[in-house]
C-alpha cells in the first residue's frame, strides 16, 4: 500500500504526438473505469448470492436481514495497466485467521454454518503501488459503526462472536497529497468497543469513571509509504500477550481484565518514515508522560487499569508531543513498576501526591513515642469486651515475622522515618486488602495474600509496628458503635492502639470497601475522645 502515483512523463506525451496516439492520463480516468470487481458470497439461510457492482464499488452479503456470511469469493479484472491483483483472508468462527486466497479463490467454510468475524484485503504487485484497496463491513450489533480500512488492515472484529452481514469493496488511486495516520478505537468496562476509530492524538477511553480498558485495536491509514503498526498489551492474570498487528485486537473481550500496560511499534517504510507515540492514563497516575516506538506506556506489578489511550505519528527524529488535545502529563515517566517508591505503588492519587507532607503531624506523633525496641516479638493483647480488661501477652509466629520483613523490604524507603513507615503500612492495608476470612497468621493473611478482616486488618499493623521497633502498640478486642454518643447496636470489633504520652490512640486501617455507608469505618491516628474515634467501645463505654 501506500507509494506516490506515477506522472505520465513529458517524454511519452511527445511519443503521442508524433505517432498520433491518442494517451490518456491516468488522473483523468476513475478508478471504476480500470478495474472490475464480481463475488460470489454463501450467506446463512441463502446459500451462494452474486454480488452487485456499481459505481466502482462492489458489495456482498445482505443488509437487514441478520444473516451472517460463511464464504466469500472475490473476483478482479485489472485494467489499471499495473501488474498486480488482490488477496484477502477472513477470520472464521471456532477456526480463526484462514490462509491468504487469491483473486477468484474462495474464503471461509462450506457447509459447517461458521460465521466470518473479519476479512483483510491487500494489493500485489505494481498495482499496490499505485491503488488502495479500500473495504467495509456490516457488523452484528455495531452496524456499520465502523470506518472504512484499507491495505491489509482488519475489517469487522475477533474475539468478539460477531458475525460479518455484508462487504463493500472499492479501489482508490494512490496520489501525492495522501497523509499518513493511525487509526485506534478500545474495549471499555461496562461500555463495549467505541463504535467510531479516533485517530491523531484523539482520546480512546474514558477519565474520571474508573473504568478499565480490555482490549485495543490499531490501523495505520494513508497512501504514501508502505508498512504497518505493531502492538501488544499487557493484560492482568496473563502478562504480556504475543504481538499483533494492523487491526488485530489486543488484550480480551468477555472476561473483564484490565489492560496494565501496552507497547506499540511502526513497521516497513512508514517506521522508517515517522516515530510513533504513546500515552496512556492509569488508575490513580492519570496522564503518564510519552512513550515511542515500542516503549511501555503503563504500570507493571502495581494491578492498574489503563483507562484511556492517546496515539499519534510524527516525524522521524522529530519532537516528542507536548500538550495534546490539552492534556498535560503528570511527568515525563512513561511507566511505572513496582521497583519504585511508595508513590509509585499501590495507594491512591490522593497520597500519591504530597503524602509526607499531608501527614506530617501525625508521622511527628507516632515517633515521638517511638522507642527503637529491637526484634519486639510479643505484645499485648487487651480484650475489653467486658466491664474489665484483661490482657494477655502473644507472640508474632515465625511465619508473620518473615511477610512482615517481606513488606518492608519491597515498600519502605530507607530514608523513611518509623512513623512514615508504620504510617504508609496503614493506607497500603486499607487500599489493597480484599475484605474476606483470614487467618491467624495477620501478616501472611493481609501482606502476602491480601485477604482478612478487623482482625487480619489491625493484628498485621499491630505486627508491622513491632517490627519496625515500637513496643508501645497494643490489639484492643472491644465492640463498635454505629453512633458517637450512645451504644445503640455495638457490635464486634479489633483495632490497634498506641500509647502516646501518657495518652491512649486509635489505630484503624479500616477496609475501602467500608468506605462509604453506615457502616464507615475511618482510617486514622486519632485519640480516643476526637472525631469517629467515639464509636469504639471499650469495657461498655463510648470513648469519648
Amino acid at each position: 500500500m501506500k507509494t506516490i502515483f506515477n506522472k505520465i512523463t513529458a517524454a511519452a506525451l511527445a511519443i503521442a504526438c508524433v505517432f498520433g496516439i491518442i494517451v490518456i492520463n491516468p488522473d483523468n480516468v476513475s478508478a471504476a473505469s480500470s478495474y472490475t470487481l464480481s463475488g460470489v458470497a454463501h450467506v446463512q439461510n441463502l446459500g451462494d448470492t452474486k454480488g452487485t457492482f456499481s459505481d466502482g464499488t462492489l458489495l456482498l452479503g445482505t443488509s437487514g436481514q441478520s444473516l451472517r456470511l460463511e464464504r466469500v469469493t472475490i473476483n478482479f479484472t485489472n485494467n489499471t495497466g499495473y501488474e498486480g491483483s488482490l488477496r484477502y483472508k477472513v477470520h472464521v468462527q471456532n477456526i480463526g485467521w484462514m490462509d491468504w486466497a487469491e483473486a477468484g479463490e474462495s474464503a471461509g467454510t462450506e457447509g459447517r454454518s461458521l460465521r466470518l468475524e473479519g476479512i483483510k484485503i491487500e494489493l500485489t504487485g505494481e498495482l499496490a503501488k499505485h491503488y488502495s484497496v479500500q473495504y467495509h463491513v456490516h457488523i452484528q450489533d455495531y452496524g456499520d459503526a465502523q470506518d472504512w480500512v484499507s491495505d491489509g488492515d482488519v475489517a469487522g472484529t475477533t474475539g468478539e462472536s460477531k458475525r460479518l452481514e455484508n462487504l463493500s469493496i472499492k479501489l482508490v488511486p494512490l496520489t501525492e497529497d495522501g497523509t499518513e495516520s493511525l487509526s485506534y478505537r478500545v474495549q471499555r468496562q461496562n461500555k463495549g468497543w467505541e463504535t467510531q476509530w479516533l485517530e491523531d492524538g484523539e482520546v480512546s477511553g474514558t477519565t474520571g469513571e474508573s473504568l478499565r480498558l480490555e482490549a485495543i485495536t490499531i490501523t495505520a491509514t494513508g497512501n504514501r509509504v508502505t508498512g504497518g503498526i505493531t502492538y501488544r498489551t499487557h493484560v492482568q492474570n496473563i502478562g504480556w500477550q504475543d504481538w499483533v498487528s494492523d487491526g488485530d485486537l489486543s488484550g480480551t473481550v468477555g472476561k473483564s481484565l484490565r489492560l496494565e500496560a501496552i507497547e506499540i511499534k511502526l513497521t516497513g517504510d512508514l517506521a522508517d518514515k515517522y516515530d510513533v507515540y504513546y500515552r496512556v492514563h492509569a488508575q490513580d497516575f492519570g496522564w503518564l508522560g510519552w512513550a515511542k516506538n515500542g516503549e511501555t506506556s503503563g504500570t507493571s506489578g502495581l494491578s492498574k487499569r489503563l483507562e484511556a489511550i492517546q496515539i499519534l505519528l510524527v516525524d522521524k527524529g522529530g519532537e516528542a508531543p507536548g500538550d495534546v488535545k490539552g492534556i498535560k502529563s503528570i511527568s515525563d515517566a512513561a511507566s511505572h513498576d513496582d521497583s519504585e517508591l511508595f508513590v509509585a505503588r499501590d495507594l491512591p492519587e490522593v497520597y500519591v501526591k504530597g503524602f509526607l507532607e499531608v501527614n506530617k503531624d501525625t508521622v511527628a506523633l507516632l515517633n515521638s513515642s517511638y522507642a527503637g525496641a529491637e526484634n519486639v516479638r510479643t505484645y499485648n493483647f487487651v480484650d475489653v469486651v467486658s466491664a474489665n480488661e484483661h490482657i494477655s501477652t502473644s507472640t508474632i509466629s515465625d511465619a508473620d515475622w518473615a511477610a512482615c520483613e517481606a513488606f518492608a523490604k519491597a515498600n519502605f524507603d530507607p530514608s523513611w522515618t518509623p512513623g512514615e513507615c508504620l504510617l504508609y503500612t496503614m493506607y497500603w492495608i486499607h487500599y489493597n486488602v480484599r475484605y474476606s476470612s483470614g487467618s491467624s497468621n495477620y501478616a501472611v493473611s493481609v501482606f502476602e495474600n491480601k485477604v482478612g478482616q478487623c482482625a487480619q486488618y489491625n493484628g498485621a499493623l499491630v505486627e508491622m509496628a513491632c517490627y519496625l521497633g515500637f513496643d508501645n502498640v497494643r490489639f484492643i478486642k472491644g465492640m463498635r458503635s454505629r453512633s458517637a454518643t450512645s451504644l445503640s447496636n455495638p457490635f464486634s470489633h479489633y483495632w490497634a492502639e498506641v500509647e502516646i504520652n501518657g495518652t491512649y490512640y486509635c489505630l484503624e486501617t479500616g477496609n475501602k470497601s467500608d468506605d462509604s455507608g453506615s457502616f464507615i469505618w475511618y482510617y486514622f491516628v486519632r485519640p480516643y475522645g476526637a472525631g469517629s474515634a467515639k464509636k469504639f467501645v471499650k469495657c461498655g463505654l463510648v470513648l469519648r
